[in-house]
């Protein structure tokens, strides 16, 4: 058996399309078509992922002989390389980007409610057009990490320990800010009413405004922090997720 016949056999015991063992592996799937007809051989590093993801030796894999049977006691699950692992974070960096852009720019764009001025309406109605195009764009965006939601995940201990040292590095960070945001909610929607003179003048609309502004704001670190933090969670955390969502509520 050649070692691009025992590729494609690995890949469909495993249930997968050459494009979903390329995107696992962090190659084109023009590159798996190759290696399946003999036309070439991955990389050291791509081997040793095949190698785990498949749960087969390298000398299975690159010997002339057929496979043995893969163990029974390996546990099933998604293998995770460096590049796929980044390319999850930035990917959800973007999605919770927009989401806490659409909220906080709808929860600010109230200020100009407050504004007894012929524009504002329309700036308010622009403003909620705008925060609803990016939802619905984060809603309806395709998600080519969606199995990192639902399968058990697999890692080199190198690439677990950089994202271990990553997010204990900005952790701290991501908490500041959360609780920054809601600082800034609690500013804008219960301290800034505080401060009004009650003379019903201008400026009585300018305070509101200005702390819908800073609610908006708020919402938006919250909203945004709150999406790093799960995202991480999720690479680093999935064992504990798996068990939570095994468990019979």
């Amino acid at each position: 058996m050649t070692f691009g016949e025992k590729i494609q056999r690995l890949r469909k015991e495993a249930g997968l399309s050459q494009e979903e063992l390329a995107y696992q592996l962090g190659v084109s799937r023009q590159a798996v078509s190759k290696w399946e007809r003999d036309s070439g051989y991955p990389e050291t590093e791509k081997l040793l992922r095949m190698a785990k993801l498949f749960h087969a030796s390298l000398e299975d894999l690159l010997g002339e002989g057929d496979m043995q049977p893969a163990n029974a006691c390996n546990e099933p699950g998604m293998y995770v390389s460096r590049e796929t692992a980044t390319g999850f974070l930035f990917h959800q960096k973007g999605k919770w980007g927009k989401i806490a852009a659409g909220v906080g720019i709808m929860v600010g764009s109230l200020s100009f409610s407050f504004l007894a001025t012929d524009l504002s309406m329309v700036l308010l109605m622009a403003a909620w057009v705008l925060g609803l195009v990016l939802l619905f764009s984060a809603r309806l965006a395709d998600d080519p990490y969606g199995k990192l939601w639902q399968e058990p995940l697999l890692f080199d201990k190198v690439v677990k320990g950089e994202l271990n040292a990553a997010y204990a590095e900005k952790k701290g960070l991501f908490h500041g800010l959360q609780l920054g945001g809601i600082a800034l909610m609690a500013g804008g929607l219960l301290l800034f009413p505080l401060l009004l003179p009650g003379e019903g003048g201008p400026w009585d609309e300018r305070i509101l405004a200005a702390g819908m502004l800073l609610a908006g704001a708020g919402i938006f670190l919250l909203i945004y922090m709150t999406g790093q933090i799960r995202s991480y969670r999720l690479l680093l955390m999935n064992e504990t997720y798996q068990k939570k969502k095994a468990r019979p509520s």
